[in-house]
């Protein structure tokens, strides 16, 4: 359940501004009514999913798939398990938190970002140093 807090801080991060410079960095589209509103009905956690969601797949190249509007209906973003693909070296060199984690039944190689959207579990840092808190 949202709070009024949650729903204030989704309205003033400016959070949709920083989804569309990923999706959409030439400006195609606009900040319509109907984008604004499917937006602002998303929880403030559905958000952050989503916009993790999207960087990951910039960040690995992968294309995106219809409109902005349509992005937010219609996707359903889910953690990525970096575990065996090709960019693990360059995350785990990065400055990106890397961890180890539990989620639905399986180990593998997510972003503390994800760890902690998706409430995963048995959390263990790889390329830095946390305290049993953020677990």
């Amino acid at each position: 359940m949202e709070t009024i807090d949650d729903v204030i801080v989704k309205r003033l991060s400016k959070s949709l501004l920083k989804f569309m410079q990923i999706v959409d960095p030439e400006r195609q589209y606009g900040f319509d009514k109907p984008l604004v509103e499917a937006w602002n009905r998303l929880e403030l956690n559905d958000q952050r999913k989503l916009y993790a969601y999207m960087l990951y797949r910039k960040w690995r190249g992968e294309g995106f798939y219809g409109t902005p509007y349509e992005m937010v209906k219609n996707c359903h973003p889910y953690p990525f398990n970096w575990n065996g693909t090709a960019w693990i070296n360059k995350m785990i060199k990065s400055d990106t938190c890397m961890v180890r984690a539990k989620f639905g039944g399986s180990y593998g190689i997510y972003t503390l970002d994800e760890a902690r959207l998706y409430q995963m579990t048995e959390i263990v840092a790889l390329n830095f140093k946390f305290s049993n808190e953020t677990s």
